[in-house]
């Protein structure tokens, strides 16, 4: 069956004591609503629409930004749920399938809860769930295979408080009959706001069926209203998403402590420790090891790669058995070819190394190419900023870099070179080459006492200036 798939996303959610659309506070990365729209498409809903309102142009820039195919229409006024969907109306004029109404504010529901109940047979279809503590919802009342009405709490007698099953403020409608039904909803309430549950005693008296649907989870059906209940959704995604990996193959040791966003893919057999962040599009491959205080964002890393503990990564490429870390940061543009080592406190940014590279411990590589098989000495840098631009370094294969040496970019140097610890490299160095560039060592016999001495008066407060 086609539906189509209306989205409420107009409210301001004042609980959340925040200038940010509600619906744009973010879960393990992503707004609420982006999981929204992604599980109505999952279930297969042939078009998405969004009702929005409060800062509508931050939530429509979202909209054209993730999902450029789905339509926005605007609440100009946010008078209830009800009101809400009238907003719609001229979008789905003349439109005679069903349509399911979503919250936007509801990141947890499942795409087969979508799937059921704008397949199940009625003229509206309320989900249900069974809640473990209904305190605050409406209960619904029905016999076995029809709603008969929906009770809110304060309106609930002792016996209908008993009810454990609820509504989940979800529904799937025949459309025409709905946006019929709309008319003669009124707002004769406190809040002076017209509510689509009330929709249900127009539909009874028109005779109209109204059937019931349980959602298995009900976890899945809950709404975000503040910032707690935003932690707990955050927690049940994040376990949701890990646990699909472990059944896929992949282990994690201290899972509660892995941030995870939905988007990260892993491979099988590859080990994760926590406590680690894995971020935005993230690709890790099989067999690979990443170690305990790793952040790793929208990278690509290969299969049997190790990333040792402490390590920071960003828009970078591990290929296959490349190793990183411990406490090592790669920054964007960062590529290690196959078995390239980059080790303990050093700092890359659009650095590519080629197979085979090793730069084992303190060293800054930046707007660099380093040829296959060259060794990196420790402290070696490339001072790629002039203060106006940014210059490259070139190093070709099987060279051996010298400890503390500091390329002036823009410079290269050649195949199989040398250069001697301690270098200052201003000049390209041809291929074969031993590069030395250092100041002529002067020795000074005696000096050291005299200095040692200075220092010792100075602390003692006695230099010339104060005598």
């Amino acid at each position: 069956m086609t539906f189509k798939v209306l989205i409420l996303a107009a409210g301001k959610g004042t609980r959340f004591k925040s200038n940010l659309p509600k619906v744009l506070h973010p879960l393990l990365g992503k707004p609420m609503l982006w999981y929204v729209v992604k599980a109505a498409r999952e279930a297969g809903a042939e078009e998405v629409i969004v009702v929005v309102g409060h800062q509508r142009e931050r939530v429509e820039e979202f909209l054209r930004r993730e999902f450029p195919d789905v339509i926005a229409v605007y609440q100009k006024e946010q008078l209830g749920t009800g009101h809400a969907v009238m907003a719609a109306e001229e979008r789905l004029s003349g439109y005679r399938g069903r349509l399911v109404v979503l919250n936007g504010d509801s990141p947890l529901i499942l795409p087969e809860d979508i799937r059921r109940i704008a397949e199940t047979p009625g003229d509206m279809v309320v989900l249900t769930a069974k809640a473990p503590d209904p305190t605050g919802y409406g209960r619904v009342i029905r016999d076995d295979s029809e709603v008969l009405k929906i009770v809110e709490e304060k309106d609930a007698t002792e016996e209908e408080k008993r009810i454990s099953e609820v509504n989940t403020g979800i529904y799937a409608f025949d459309a025409a009959k709905l946006f019929d039904a709309l008319k003669e909803l009124d707002n004769k309430n406190a809040q002076g706001e017209y509510y689509l549950p009330d929709v249900l005693k127009i539909f009874k008296k028109r005779d109209y069926s109204v059937v019931p649907v349980i959602s298995k989870d009900f976890e899945s059906v809950m709404g975000v209203n503040n910032r707690y209940e935003l932690s707990v959704a955050e927690k049940i995604l994040k376990n949701r998403l890990i646990k699909k990996l472990q059944l896929s193959g992949v282990t994690f040791h201290n899972p509660n402590s892995v941030y995870i966003e939905p988007e990260v893919e892993v491979g099988r057999e590859t080990v994760i420790c926590g406590p680690s962040y894995l971020r935005g599009k993230t690709k890790i491959g099989q067999n690979c090891y990443v170690g305990p205080f790793c952040d790793i964002a929208d990278s690509e890393i290969e299969n049997g790669v190790t990333v040792e503990s402490h390590c920071w990564i960003r828009r970078t490429v591990l290929k296959s058995g490349s190793s990183v870390g411990p406490f090592a940061k790669l920054r964007e543009g960062t590529v290690l070819e196959e078995e390239a080592r980059v080790g303990t406190f050093v700092e890359t940014k659009k650095a590519y190394l080629e197979k085979g590279v090793k730069a084992n411990h303190l060293s800054y590589l930046g707007d660099c190419r380093i040829g296959e098989g060259t060794n990196v000495g420790a402290g070696t840098i490339t001072c790629n900023y002039d203060g106006f631009n940014k210059w490259k370094t070139e190093i070709g294969k099987d060279v051996f870099v010298g400890s503390n040496t500091l390329f002036i970019a823009p410079v290269k140097v050649g195949d199989g070179s040398i250069t001697a610890a301690g270098s200052v490299i201003t000049e390209d160095v041809p291929e074969n080459t031993l590069a030395v560039a250092r100041a002529k060592q002067v020795n000074y016999v005696g000096k050291a006492s005299v200095i040692k001495e200075r220092k010792r008066r100075v602390k003692g407060g006695h230099t010339e200036e104060n005598r």
